[in-house]
This record gives C-alpha cells, sequence and structure tokens, in this order.
C-alpha cells in the first residue's frame, strides 16, 4: 500500500475477561453488547501475531501475514510475509482450544520473498493462495501474485497475475466478490487512474474467472461506495435474507475500520444506511475481514487488547495483531437492527 510515516498514538484501558472483549474507551449500550468479537485461542494467535488472516473452506487452515517488525525473524527483510496454522484436532466445537492448532509456519521462498508479502486468500479448493507483492518482478508499486499447492503439499513458484488484472499503479486486496450468482467474479482495490491522464484515484474493480483465465478488469461503479474513501478492502456474505457488504476502511497513517451496508439483488445496487461495527476503535487497528466459503464466520485481526502502535505501512512496520472471529447471522442480525431492516 502508500507509504505513510510511522505515527504513535495515547494508549487506551482495554482488557479481555473470559475470552469476551471488552472496550472502556466508550460507554458500551445494549445493541453493542450484542456483537461482542470472540478472540481465536493460542495458537493460531501468538506472540508475533497474526494480521489479513483467509480461511479454508473446512475452517481448518488460516494464512495469514505477519509483519517482521513483530519480532518474528522468519520474515525476511524487514517486511511481511504469508503464514499457515492448521487445526489438526477437530473433536470440538470450532475454533476449539490451542491444543487443537499447530504453531504458524513460514510458507516457502516459493511463496514469500525479500519483499511485502500479504493479504492472502485461499480459494475454496483449497490450494490456489493469491496475494499482493511488492517484489521485483511486478507491473506496478504492489501487485496480486498466485500460487499452487501441489498433491505432495510443496507450492508453485508465484506467479504475477499479469496485465489483465494488474496495473502499472498499485492493485492489491484481491477478494471474491461475494454476491450470489457471482462465484467466479472477484473485487480488489487499484490505485490506477479512471481516464488517460487523470490523477490516480483508490477504485474498486472487478474481474471474472472464464476458462481458466481472468478477464480485463473494469472498474466496479457504485454511488454508495464511491461515497466512502480510503476503501481497501470489499467482502460480501449472503446470509438469513441479507446480502451484507463489509467495508474495510484504511485512512492512511490511521487505523483501520469496518463500515456495514447491504446490496439489493433487484436494484442491483448497493445500499445504506452505512452502520460502523461497534468494536471499530479511533486508535487501534481492526479490519480486513474475510468470510468462509460457506458464510458462516467472518474472521479478521486486531489489536483490541494489544493496544495503538506503529500503524500498518507499505513498509512492513506495525502493531501485533490477533485473529477475531463472529457468527456471520450475528453480524447480519446486528447491521439489521441498526438499519432498521429487522
Amino acid at each position: 500500500m502508500m507509504n505513510v510515516s510511522r505515527r504513535q498514538f495515547l494508549r487506551t484501558s482495554g482488557t479481555v475477561v473470559a475470552g469476551t472483549m471488552v472496550l472502556r474507551s466508550r460507554p458500551i449500550d445494549a445493541a453493542d453488547r450484542e456483537l461482542i468479537p470472540k478472540k481465536l485461542p493460542f495458537p493460531p494467535n501468538d506472540e508475533f501475531g497474526s494480521y489479513e488472516p483467509t480461511i479454508t473452506p473446512d475452517g481448518n487452515t488460516i494464512y495469514f501475514a505477519r509483519f517482521a517488525g513483530s519480532g518474528d525473524k522468519r520474515v525476511l527483510g524487514t517486511t511481511t510475509d504469508i503464514f499457515v496454522t492448521h487445526r489438526v484436532r477437530q473433536s470440538g466445537e470450532w475454533p476449539g482450544t490451542g491444543a487443537d492448532w499447530t504453531a504458524p509456519e513460514r510458507l516457502p521462498d516459493t511463496v514469500n520473498s525479500d519483499s511485502i508479502d500479504q493479504e492472502p486468500r485461499i480459494m475454496p479448493d483449497g490450494k490456489t493462495l493469491y496475494f499482493m507483492s511488492r517484489r521485483a518482478g511486478g507491473r506496478g508499486g504492489a501487485d496480486i501474485w498466485v500460487t499452487t499447492k501441489q498433491p505432495n503439499g510443496q507450492w508453485t513458484q508465484a506467479q504475477n497475475m499479469g496485465p489483465n488484472v494488474n496495473s502499472e499503479h498499485v492493485d492489491h486486496c484481491f477478494m471474491p466478490l461475494g454476491l450470489p450468482g457471482a462465484d467466479d467474479t472477484s473485487v480488489f482495490i487499484s490505485l490506477r487512474p479512471r481516464e488517460d491522464g487523470t490523477p490516480s484515484t483508490s477504485d474498486l474493480y472487478t474481474s471474472r474467472l472464464h476458462n481458466g483465465v481472468w478477464q480485463p478488469a473494469k472498474r466496479y461503479a457504485s454511488p454508495l461506495l464511491d461515497s466512502v474513501g480510503y476503501k481497501c478492502r470489499l467482502n460480501a456474505v449472503a446470509r438469513d435474507g441479507l446480502i451484507l457488504g463489509v467495508i474495510s476502511v484504511h485512512d492512511f497513517g490511521k487505523f483501520h475500520k469496518m463500515l456495514f451496508v447491504h446490496y439489493d439483488p433487484a436494484a442491483k445496487e448497493w445500499k445504506g444506511p452505512i452502520v460502523e461495527a461497534p468494536f471499530n476503535q479511533s486508535n487501534v487497528d481492526g479490519a480486513c475481514p474475510m468470510f468462509t466459503a460457506g458464510g458462516d464466520k467472518m474472521i479478521w485481526s486486531a489489536g483490541y487488547d494489544r493496544g495503538p502502535g506503529p500503524v500498518s505501512t507499505s513498509g512492513g512496520t506495525g502493531s501485533t495483531y490477533d485473529l477475531f472471529w463472529l457468527k456471520t447471522s450475528d453480524v447480519v442480525a446486528y447491521y439489521k437492527a441498526k438499519a432498521g431492516l429487522a
């Protein structure tokens, strides 16, 4: 993403009690208590932190990015690499306990590089992994790359997705669009100009997979989504009679937060009201969500009980984040209540 300076923020009081997040930075009303982030056990969380998670359809493998600044010496250079953790024991209710998960492992150098590698996205097949990288050989400041896990467990050498997706500018957060009937369509953020000779803007673009080839990207125009500045991700999921959209907002040099909207399939457009997630904090990073392929869970990374610190930057610095999750049905119910759609 863009270069920003490192910023420090005043600390606020926060704590975790019996696995339930308690945020003391502002009053909590009754509606807020209905949507409380759940923290995954240790592991997959650990002292080094987990960022931008993506999860396999069975819920048993999580890929995520890790900052070198967190202290894990396995991360090359001073940037970010992609790691993986597996749930090897599935006897209890998901996500289980720390004894059920393997310690995070760094993916091999066929996937990672000595540059920034982050924003992983595992496909429903459980073996095709897309991610953003600033490595040499790309077309722009950041590109989308892809690697495939072979039957022997080895990963192929990552390949640039080429000019149909990547531009000469920054392209990142290659995610499933998530709308019903659009399983073959992905959405991503690009900082390319809308027209030749005009300044670059941060817009949503989509590409459709046809006969194994990603088609030329097109700008995904939406009056509602275009009105939201600093977008860094869009995810959507159909659940309980609603198509929920989650916009991850990153005001560069500050922090991530989540905004909820919904999609009207009859009108074929995104609609409000825009509802902020009740667990957003102005001085603690927390966003970049991903839904499971079945749509039953939303998983994301945040530093809620770690406290404020350096913001994630293109230089690979960042706070220490943990993995959190919620049932999608609970998120949808919260949005419906706040939006007057219940």
